[in-house]
Protein backbone atom coordinates (compact mmCIF):
# COMPACT_ATOMS: atom_id res chain seq x y z
CA UNK A 1 0.00 0.00 0.00
CA UNK A 2 1.41 3.34 -1.02
CA UNK A 3 -0.63 5.44 1.41
CA UNK A 4 -0.48 5.41 5.20
CA UNK A 5 -2.96 3.37 7.21
CA UNK A 6 -4.59 5.54 9.87
CA UNK A 7 -6.97 4.77 12.73
CA UNK A 8 -9.12 7.42 14.40
CA UNK A 9 -11.10 6.92 17.58
CA UNK A 10 -13.95 9.12 16.39
CA UNK A 11 -15.24 11.42 13.67
CA UNK A 12 -13.75 14.51 15.26
CA UNK A 13 -10.22 13.06 15.14
CA UNK A 14 -10.67 12.17 11.43
CA UNK A 15 -11.89 15.71 10.71
CA UNK A 16 -8.92 17.24 12.55
CA UNK A 17 -6.60 15.14 10.37
CA UNK A 18 -8.45 16.13 7.18
CA UNK A 19 -8.31 19.82 8.13
CA UNK A 20 -4.55 19.62 8.72
CA UNK A 21 -3.57 17.24 5.90
CA UNK A 22 -6.41 17.15 3.37
CA UNK A 23 -4.82 19.71 1.09
CA UNK A 24 -1.47 17.94 0.80
CA UNK A 25 -2.02 14.21 1.31
CA UNK A 26 -2.64 12.03 -1.74
CA UNK A 27 -4.73 9.50 0.14
CA UNK A 28 -5.00 7.23 3.16
CA UNK A 29 -6.27 3.82 4.13
CA UNK A 30 -8.68 4.37 7.01
CA UNK A 31 -8.83 1.47 9.49
CA UNK A 32 -12.43 0.95 10.58
CA UNK A 33 -13.48 -1.42 13.35
CA UNK A 34 -16.15 -4.04 12.85
CA UNK A 35 -18.70 -4.43 15.63
CA UNK A 36 -16.78 -7.48 16.91
CA UNK A 37 -13.56 -5.51 17.43
CA UNK A 38 -14.34 -4.29 20.92
CA UNK A 39 -12.75 -0.95 20.01
CA UNK A 40 -14.44 2.21 18.85
CA UNK A 41 -13.22 3.87 15.67
CA UNK A 42 -14.78 6.34 13.28
CA UNK A 43 -17.60 4.53 11.48
CA UNK A 44 -17.86 4.30 7.71
CA UNK A 45 -20.90 6.61 7.69
CA UNK A 46 -19.04 9.20 9.77
CA UNK A 47 -15.90 8.82 7.66
CA UNK A 48 -17.65 9.45 4.34
CA UNK A 49 -19.56 12.42 5.75
CA UNK A 50 -16.33 14.03 6.97
CA UNK A 51 -14.52 13.19 3.74
CA UNK A 52 -17.22 14.90 1.65
CA UNK A 53 -16.98 17.98 3.88
CA UNK A 54 -13.28 18.22 3.06
CA UNK A 55 -13.41 17.40 -0.67
CA UNK A 56 -12.37 13.76 -0.30
CA UNK A 57 -14.08 10.58 -1.49
CA UNK A 58 -14.03 6.91 -0.59
CA UNK A 59 -12.66 4.25 -2.89
CA UNK A 60 -11.55 0.66 -2.48
CA UNK A 61 -12.39 -1.42 0.55
CA UNK A 62 -10.07 -4.17 1.81
CA UNK A 63 -10.29 -6.73 4.55
CA UNK A 64 -7.56 -6.28 7.15
CA UNK A 65 -8.45 -8.80 9.85
CA UNK A 66 -11.46 -10.40 11.49
CA UNK A 67 -12.02 -7.20 13.49
CA UNK A 68 -11.04 -4.40 11.07
CA UNK A 69 -11.31 -3.39 7.44
CA UNK A 70 -9.56 -0.71 5.43
CA UNK A 71 -11.31 1.95 3.40
CA UNK A 72 -9.35 4.03 0.91
CA UNK A 73 -9.96 7.79 0.93
CA UNK A 74 -8.45 10.25 -1.54
CA UNK A 75 -9.00 13.87 -2.53
CA UNK A 76 -11.77 14.22 -5.09
CA UNK A 77 -10.49 15.14 -8.56
CA UNK A 78 -12.20 17.20 -11.25
CA UNK A 79 -13.00 13.92 -13.04
CA UNK A 80 -14.57 12.28 -9.98
CA UNK A 81 -18.13 11.16 -10.61
CA UNK A 82 -20.72 12.14 -8.01
CA UNK A 83 -23.10 9.33 -7.08
CA UNK A 84 -26.72 10.25 -6.38
CA UNK A 85 -26.26 9.30 -2.71
CA UNK A 86 -23.16 11.46 -2.30
CA UNK A 87 -24.86 14.38 -4.08
CA UNK A 88 -27.69 14.15 -1.56
CA UNK A 89 -25.25 13.91 1.34
CA UNK A 90 -23.30 16.92 0.07
CA UNK A 91 -26.49 18.97 -0.30
CA UNK A 92 -27.48 18.12 3.29
CA UNK A 93 -23.99 18.99 4.55
CA UNK A 94 -24.11 22.34 2.73
CA UNK A 95 -27.56 23.07 4.18
CA UNK A 96 -26.26 22.22 7.66
CA UNK A 97 -23.25 24.52 7.22
CA UNK A 98 -20.78 21.64 7.63
CA UNK A 99 -18.96 21.87 4.29
CA UNK A 100 -15.41 23.17 4.49
CA UNK A 101 -13.88 25.34 1.72
CA UNK A 102 -12.19 22.33 0.07
CA UNK A 103 -15.48 20.45 0.07
CA UNK A 104 -17.33 23.37 -1.49
CA UNK A 105 -14.67 23.65 -4.22
CA UNK A 106 -15.18 19.98 -5.08
CA UNK A 107 -18.95 20.33 -5.56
Amino acid sequence: MDSPTLTFADQQAWEVWLEANGGTASGVWLRIAKRSAGEATVSYAQAIESALCHGWIDGQKQAESEHYWLQRFTPRTARSIWSRINKEKAEALIAAGRMRPAGLRAV
